[in-house]
């Protein structure tokens, strides 16, 4: 950070508007501040710290304490302070909290805190507000661009007066967080917490792998993993043998159930041929019905021969019955027509004594065609005489409106100029809208991003409590799975014995002891537990184990999430400052209230456009209109003129006409009811006279009809004569008695086909009844009946013999899966174990290592924070040795003083003079300036010499250089002297006259009653 120009008002000793340009000091300037005391020489660092950080470079004074007492009532403290940073430039105003006189009325009012913070163009421009009032949010933005808080800065950058051996002399857990913050080395103490994080998870791990040893130790109830392998030495011969056994008594089992089946598939037979013979005795009880069907179907057959005869007689009936009706219907039609054709001649009369008037009618008809001619005429002329006369005022009207409409467009356009200058005003006063708004916006986006990350916050600890909740359930969850693994094998071993005594039988040797006499049995205490419940307990265990891995990588995920969220929560409160506790709504409303503004704005904009635009416009219609009011003029006077001309020809020809023919519409409607009549008696006499003709030639189609009908009955009644004795001859001759034995005899097809499928299912199941009895006898031949009552006892007892070596085989085999499950399950648990130690000899040691556990007992973050101090103190000890002239250098203690983590970065001072090395805190007051001096510089050339690090362009020295002699203080600058080359501002603030002999550049600060002033002196060199 470098300074370019410093603004004072009525701060400190300062009562007017002071500015101090540092760009006329030089690029790289060496200066000095000069002054007697009080003048204000340290009020100007105090001015450069208030304006960064809003605080002095001492603890004792406020910004409220800075305000001049001779200052104007009228003219605000403040303090503007333009900087360049990794070349961008930044201006920041502070203003702090003062009484100041009311704007109206007396007395005063209190100015709260404000500031401001804006990004420069290189002309230092205004460019971007960064910040627009709030102080909290400032001082994060400047804590941001500059990498140092408040304290940080004073130790670094500025060295105040009374307290530059605070850097020299702090702490290490002081010196780590200043060194941490200026060359970026949280990702070491990030990688520390990982690397312990992972190590305590790898050691409860590796605990909970040795007790799940003892446990299956335990849960099989075994002293050692020797014991093991000798119990499964004796155990697999006994389980072979028992397996033999058993498969001996299996095959015998099963031959005996083969025999079984084979007398059960006889037996069945057997019954199958019975129940075939009884269906079949069922189904013949129908034979008779079946027959009369048969008999029902014969009689159909023989009546089928006699169709032909009775269908013809039946259809010369019909056609006789057909004939009858039309001849009827013919005679009628024929009555009927010749009632229609006497009606026809009787109308024909009556038209033709009409049609002897049409003559009269016609002549009438022409005399009223003239009359009609010359009225419509007369009309013609009185409407085009009415049109001139309208048109005449129309245009009348009209022109009154032209005139109005230019005195209405007068007035629009004075109103339109009127608004235009409204408008205009007010789009001057909405000019800092839009930029509000931005400022607002990103402040709002800000304050949206907290309060998500807020909820995220509180649901990633919901998350982790739950987590943890989890967790904990699962760890008692897999103690009590344990637990119950552990007992469950106990009862289970116990019952083996039990178990084993049940398959004991009388003089048949113990599989275990081999002797035939069993005097004490072991008897079941309780429940005996399977196998199986062991296997179950077990798989539950290793479940519950699994299920509090899950639980605790969740947990850490959980954990991690939340630690994440919090201070991601932290930075942006942080930036925001005290935007952080303003309400969402407000700043929403806020926002509203400049949307709504720049919306206005804009509005304002398009409305002032189109009112110039329509002004504009209004100067052109009242042209416009103008020479259309004059054309107006002269065409009201013309149609003034053809009305009066066209109402005197109207005059004349009404006259030339009688009173009653000058209403055409009368002699129209005449001439109309004439032309009606006429058309009416021309239309009645031809359709009389087609009526007529067609009724004359309907009758004589009637008679045709008629004649006709009556030969068709002729013929019909000879057809039915000959086919009914055709009829009755075929009946004499056919086995039926009448037609009424015909009738009866005759079957639908439907029923034909019914009693036929009935037959034929009839005989089809008999043929299949017999077939099947048929099959059954040659299937069983002379084979007797089995005797299944002893096949079933053979059966049994070949099981029974089967269960005794099933269950022999069992205890032994069942004792060996659980020893072989034991040995699989340790040999598991010890590769894990195996690879969990492996693990952690590689993540265990970096975690030790970096977390300062071992050797010195230096963590990783204090490690690299130590290589750094090491380069510092080399630079530092070089300036520091020319400045003691060759007595001092400044080390690092290499013998921790604490034997903790928290040592590592403490300062010796070395004396060549004695050989030894000495805290520096027993330095004088002297030779802690010069080691303070050149600890600074040390610290400004290792930190601009990093890449990322904070850069320290600038240097303050308030005092300190009274206590040096004068070859001290000719060491001194020359080293400083030297720095200037290097590219950076070095400011000293001091009492010593030699000083300003030797400094030719400097700011002399001249006190006065008034208030103190600045002028810059000397020569600079560009």
């Amino acid at each position: 950070m470098t300074p370019l120009a410093l603004t004072l008002q009525a701060f400190g000793p300062f009562a007017g508007t002071e500015r101090l340009d540092f760009t006329a000091l030089g690029r790289h300037p060496l200066f000095l501040i000069n002054g007697p005391t009080g003048a204000g020489k340290s009020s100007i660092l105090d001015a450069i710290c208030f304006a960064l950080y809003g605080q002095t470079t001492g603890e004792e004074r406020t910004g409220g304490d800075m305000r001049c007492d001779a200052a104007s009532p009228r003219l605000l403290t403040e303090v503007t302070l333009d900087f360049r940073l990794h070349d961008r430039f930044y201006r920041i105003r502070r203003v702090p909290q003062q009484e100041r006189p009311k704007v109206k009325g007396e007395g005063t009012t209190t100015q709260n805190t404000e500031a401001q913070l804006w990004q420069l163009s290189e002309a230092l421009e205004e460019r971007h507000c960064l910040v627009a009032r709030n102080v909290g949010e400032a001082t994060a933005q400047v804590q941001a661009l500059l990498g140092l808080d408040v304290k940080q800065f004073r130790q670094v950058m500025v060295l105040p007066q009374g307290k530059f051996r605070e850097l020299l002399v702090a702490p290490s857990s002081e010196r780590e967080k200043i060194f941490a913050r200026l060359f970026q080395t949280q990702i070491f103490k990030r990688i520390e917490d990982e690397l312990l994080e992972r190590s305590k998870g790898i050691v409860a791990r590796v605990k909970s792998h040795r007790e799940h040893i003892s446990g299956l130790l335990a849960g099989g109830e075994l002293e050692s993993e020797a014991a093991l392998d000798e119990e499964l030495a004796v155990l697999i011969p006994r389980v072979e043998e028992a397996s033999a056994r058993y498969e001996t008594a299996r095959r015998a089992r099963r031959e005996a159930e083969q025999r079984r089946d084979a007398g059960r598939e006889i037996e069945r037979q057997r019954q199958a041929r019975d129940t075939l013979i009884t269906d079949k005795c069922a189904h013949l009880e129908h034979v008779e019905a079946i027959e009369a069907e048969r008999q029902r179907l014969a009689q159909n057959e023989r009546a089928q021969h006699l169709r032909a005869p009775f269908d013809a007689e039946a259809q010369a009936r019909q056609a006789f019955e057909t004939a009858r009706e039309e001849q009827r219907q013919a005679q009628a039609g024929l009555h009927t027509q010749r009632e229609r054709t006497l009606e026809a001649q009787t109308a024909l009369s009556t038209a033709q004594q009409r049609a002897e008037r049409l003559g009269e009618l016609t002549e009438r008809r022409r005399a009223l065609g003239e009359y009609l001619d010359k009225g419509r005429a007369l009309e013609e002329l009185a409407a085009r005489a009415s049109q001139a006369e309208a048109a005449r005022e129309r245009l009348e009207n009209s022109f009154q409106r032209e005139t109005q409409r230019l005195d209405e467009i007068r007035r629009q356009g004075e109103a339109a100029s009127q608004r235009l200058e409204a408008l205009q005003d007010e789009y001057q006063s909405l000019a800092g809208a839009l930029a509000e708004l931005g400022r607002h916006r990103e402040l709002e986006a800000a304050r949206r991003e907290l309060e998500a990350l807020d909820e995220k916050e509180r649901k990633a600890g919901a998350a982790e409590r739950r987590a943890g909740q989890a967790l904990e359930r699962c760890q008692a969850a897999t103690q009590r799975a344990e637990r119950a693994v552990t007992e469950c094998e106990m009862h289970w071993h116990r019952g083996q014995a039990a178990l084993l005594a049940q398959t004991l039988e009388a003089d048949t040797p113990c599989p275990v002891c081999g002797s035939t006499a069993h005097p004490a049995p072991a008897a079941p205490a309780g429940d005996i537990v399977t196998s199986e419940q062991v296997e179950q307990a077990r798989a539950q265990a290793a479940s519950a184990r699994q299920a509090q891995a899950e639980a605790e990588r969740a947990h850490e995920a959980a954990r991690f999430e939340a630690r994440q969220h919090a201070e991601q929560c932290r930075r942006l409160t942080q930036a925001l400052g005290e935007w952080a506790e303003v309400p969402l709504a407000e700043l929403e409303r806020a926002v509203s209230t400049f949307e709504t503004q720049c919306a206005r704005r804009e509005q304002v904009e398009r409305e002032t456009g189109a009112l110039a635009r329509e002004r504009e416009t209004l100067r052109g219609d009242w042209s416009v209109q103008d020479q259309t009011l004059k054309a107006a003029q002269a065409e009201r006077e013309a149609a003034r003129e053809q009305a009066l001309r066209l109402a005197s020809q109207r005059d004349q020809v009404s006259e030339a006409l009688p009173a009653d023919a000058r209403d055409p519409k009368a002699l129209s409607a005449d001439l109309d009811a004439l032309n009606a009549d006429i058309r009416e008696i021309e239309a009645q006499w031809a359709a009389a006279q087609k009526a007529h003709g067609d009724s004359v030639a309907l009758q004589a189609r009637a008679e045709e009809r008629a004649s006709g009908a009556a030969t068709r009955l002729e013929q019909c009644e000879r057809a039915l004569e000959v086919a009914r004795a055709e009829w009755q001859k075929a009946l004499a001759t056919s086995p039926f008695d009448d037609a009424r034995a015909f009738e009866a005899a005759r079957l639908d097809e439907a029923e034909r086909l019914t009693l036929v499928a009935r037959v034929e299912a009839y005989q089809r199941r008999l043929d299949e009844l017999n077939g099947a009895i048929a099959a059954a006898d040659a299937r069983l031949g002379e084979q007797p009946a089995p005797d299944m009552a002893m096949l079933e006892s053979a059966v049994e007892e070949c099981q029974a013999h089967e269960q005794a070596g099933l269950e022999a085989w069992r205890v032994v085999d069942e004792r060996r899966n659980v020893l072989t499950s034991v040995r699989q399950k340790l040999a598991a648990a010890h590769e894990a174990r195996q690879a969990l130690e492996l693990e952690y000899r590689l993540w265990g040691t970096l975690s030790e290592v970096a977390n300062g556990r071992t050797g010195h007992r230096i963590s990783l973050q204090r490690f690299v924070l130590g290589v750094l101090l090491d380069d510092v103190l080399i630079q530092a000890s070089q300036r520091l040795t020319r400045m003691s002239r060759g007595r001092y250098q400044l080390v690092r203690r290499e013998d921790p003083s604490k034997g903790n983590r928290a040592s590592g970065l403490e300062l010796d001072v070395a004396d060549t003079y004695t050989g030894k090395q000495r805290p520096v805190a027993t330095l004088s007051g002297g030779e802690s300036f010069m080691a303070a001096l050149a600890l600074a510089l040390g610290l400004s050339d290792v930190v601009q010499a990093y890449a990322g690090g904070i850069r320290l362009d600038t240097l303050f020295i308030d005092e300190g250089f009274g206590s040096l002699d004068q070859e001290a203080l000719e060491q001194a600058i020359e080293v400083l002297c030297e720095l200037q080359s290097s590219g950076r501002m070095i400011g000293i603030i001091s009492h010593v006259s030699e000083l300003k002999e030797q400094m030719p550049v400097r700011i002399d600060v001249t006190a006065s009653r008034h208030g103190s002033t600045i002028a810059i002196k000397g020569t600079t060199s560009l």
